[in-house]
Formats: C-alpha cells, sequence, structure tokens
C-alpha cells in the first residue's frame, strides 16, 4: 500500500513561488522542486521577480494617484513583498481559494496586521462572492477609488470560464479612479523550445493555462469607460513610470525570461 503524504511532503506552486521570490515560506520538498523547474526553465525564476517587481511600482502608481484600497485576487502568499509591504498605509484584501495558501496568508496576516488587512477564501470566477465577503465589505469602500490586482492570474483562467466577463464585473463595481493592474503570460515573445518546456512543465502540473496574444490580454483592460495607463501593455520588464524608472535588474531580465505582458487601467 503506497505510503500517503501529508501535504508539507508534497511540493506546492505558491510556496515555490515564495521560494523564487525570496521569501520564507517555502519547505526543502517546495526547493527541491524549484531547483527541478529551473532545469526545465532556466528563466522561470528571473520572470516571477520581474512580475512581482512590476506590481510593486504599480502599487507605488497607484499610492500616488491617492489609492488606499487595494484588492488582491488570486494573491498566492502574501509575503516577499506583497502588496501590503509595499503600500503600509493602505487597506488590503487578499483574495485565493487555495487551503495552503489560506493557512499561510492566515498566519502571515495575523501576526502582522493592525486591522489593515485580511483574507478571503473565494474564487475570482464569483465577484459576488468576493465583493460580498465581510472581509471585504469591513475593509474596503467600494464608493471610493480600489485597485484591483490580477497578478499572474488570468491565464490559469480558461475562456470557458468567461474570464472577460468575470473582470469586467469586478470593473463595473468599482469607482471612478479605480485601477486594474495584471499581469498575463504570453507565448508572444516565446521561442518553441520554451514554449515545449512550458508546456510540459504545466501539463505534469496537471494546472491548464490559457494561451493568449498582446491583443487577447489587452481586451482585459482596454474597454468602454477605462484608459490603460502609459506605457501601455508591454512587457512586464518594460512597465515603468516617469516618476520611477525601472530598476537595472528588470533591464537584466528579457521579454523572453518575462513571458508576458503587464497593464494598469483607470475608471473615467
Amino acid at each position: 500500500m503506497p505510503e500517503t503524504k501529508t501535504p508539507d511532503q508534497i511540493p506546492h506552486a505558491a510556496r515555490i513561488m515564495d521560494y523564487f521570490l525570496g521569501g520564507s515560506e517555502n519547505l526543502p520538498v517546495d526547493r527541491a522542486a524549484a531547483d527541478g523547474i529551473v532545469k526545465l526553465l532556466p528563466g522561470g525564476p528571473l520572470g516571477a521577480r520581474a512580475n512581482r517587481r512590476f506590481l510593486n511600482r504599480a502599487v507605488r502608481t497607484a499610492t500616488r494617484r491617492g489609492i488606499s484600497q487595494f484588492l488582491d485576487i488570486g494573491s498566492g502568499i502574501p509575503a516577499a513583498a506583497a502588496t501590503h509591504e509595499v503600500a503600509p498605509e493602505a487597506k488590503v484584501v487578499y483574495v485565493d481559494n487555495d487551503p495552503v495558501v489560506g493557512d499561510i496568508a492566515r498566519r502571515i496576516l495575523g501576526e502582522t496586521s493592525d486591522g489593515r488587512t485580511a483574507y478571503v477564501d473565494a474564487d475570482f470566477r464569483d465577484p459576488q462572492a468576493v465583493l460580498s465577503a465581510p472581509a471585504t465589505k469591513e475593509l474596503l469602500d467600494l464608493s471610493q477609488p480600489v485597485a484591483v490586482l490580477f497578478g499572474a492570474l488570468l491565464h490559469f483562467v480558461l475562456d470557458a470560464d468567461d474570464p472577460y466577463g468575470t473582470v469586467e464585473r469586478y470593473k463595473e463595481a468599482l469607482a471612478p479612479g479605480s485601477l486594474v493592474i495584471l499581469t498575463h503570460s504570453s507565448p508572444d515573445y516565446v521561442s518553441a523550445p520554451v514554449r515545449a518546456a512550458v508546456d510540459e512543465l504545466y501539463t505534469n502540473l496537471r494546472v491548464d493555462l490559457a494561451s493568449r496574444s498582446r491583443a487577447e490580454i489587452t481586451r482585459f483592460v482596454d474597454t468602454e469607460g477605462w484608459t490603460v495607463l502609459e506605457p501601455g501593455v508591454v512587457s512586464v520588464n518594460e512597465w515603468e513610470t516617469d516618476q520611477e524608472r525601472a530598476s537595472d535588474a528588470d533591464y537584466q531580465t528579457n521579454r523572453e525570461d518575462t513571458a508576458g505582458f503587464a497593464a494598469v487601467a483607470v475608471k473615467n
């Protein structure tokens, strides 16, 4: 009879991501799995870190625009330069539907929170559950501008689950001046060997991945009543503002390593 493994003996995607980001919320089994991923995709950690640096820049852009409320959907583990660390004066609601993420998130936020952060166990595909959750209603005032983050989430939502319509339902609930911040993987800049490696990786993980072009990703943000902020829908490592130039580390990360696009849009 095969030995039953506990959750701590099985690699977990969120803990592997935490390891790539330089966090401490990971286990030896995750680090071993991460090393295997790097052999398959050497640029994986670089892409993960570039994705997080963009999100950090976008959060700081939001705070400069006077936004002090954030809804981080599909957040993963809220560590390693998470939203509440980048915007320490803001109110932040993290949303995910992964039990491992939930356990770690509640512990982290319980240790560090001063009433400005909360975790909601809900699925992105159910905006009503996310927006009407007691923690969301308690912390966030949707009559005022909110920044909603969809960081490295939408490429895990297949077209059959209506990601465009779902994102629109979140956008409809927001006040003018609100922001949508997103990153989305894409094969546009990826070579055939890397595409094959990515397909193999996600097949092994039994995770579906939606392959979308820049034009298809743009559809999430360039809609009626919304304006995409400069520099537009660009490679994750190329999104920057006049106030904050991209770091040297970002410029050392190429388009293939980041393998996706970033965008920020404001509600008119």
